[in-house]
């Protein structure tokens, strides 16, 4: 009696511990998706940001390329506006001398 009794406990601890692992797969597949989903979230909002790809499928590598391409040309757009600023000034009385 005792051995079927022992046996049925080591069954009893496998069959626990199978489920225990299952759940475990399960909540980490849950992250997962979660994660991705949130991924591809903040990347189909980067992609409404550039202007360049007008809504086409893009690859991400190619996403990042253009975004850090758009940076720059932003970057560089607010250095020639600043330059300008200090070559014409922000006074509105020379506005009238001005010719664009």
């Amino acid at each position: 009696m005792s051995t079927n009794t022992n046996t049925n406990t080591k069954h009893s601890y496998k069959l626990s511990v199978k489920k225990a692992t299952r759940r475990t797969r399960r909540r980490q597949l849950e992250g997962k998706c979660k994660s991705k989903k949130k991924l591809s979230q903040k990347l189909q909002a980067l992609k409404n940001l550039i202007p360049s790809h007008n809504g086409d499928e893009v690859k991400t590598d190619e996403l990042f390329k253009e975004t850090a391409d758009y940076i720059v040309f932003l970057r560089t757009r607010v250095l020639i506006l600043q330059k300008l600023i200090e070559i014409y000034g922000n006074n509105t009385e020379n506005q009238h001398d001005v010719l664009l």
